[in-house]
């Protein structure tokens, strides 16, 4: 099993460095605009257990997968699962301070 922590919110420039692509390439996105981006991803199962619970989820309880506030969040899990590690924490923290909901994606 793997599992990407993505993001939904709407734009402002204040989350360029958080987003996935370089910054230069959302020059000319509209303030405001809702937009999707990876936080993290995490490519073994033990990893995507560990970022569910850091949400305070459970992986295969889809109705718990959509829109999540980040609040309440357990940081220092969340960098142990991700990929991104602190990186991916510090990410996570700016989108969910602009109002971006969160989203856990398992796969297989």
């Amino acid at each position: 099993m793997d599992a990407e922590l993505l993001a939904i919110g709407k734009y402002v420039p204040a989350v360029r460095s958080s987003l996935a692509y370089p910054e230069d390439f959302y020059s000319d996105t509209p303030l405001g605009a809702t937009i999707i981006t990876t936080v993290c991803m995490c490519v073994t199962t033990d990893g995507s257990q560990k970022l569910a619970q850091a949400l305070g989820i459970f992986p295969w309880q889809y109705e718990q997968h959509c829109g999540l506030s980040g609040e309440g969040a357990d940081l220092s899990l969340l960098e142990e699962a991700a990929e991104g590690g602190a990186d991916a924490v510090a990410c996570f923290l700016n989108l969910r301070a602009h109002g971006f909901k969160f989203y856990y994606l398992p796969n297989g």
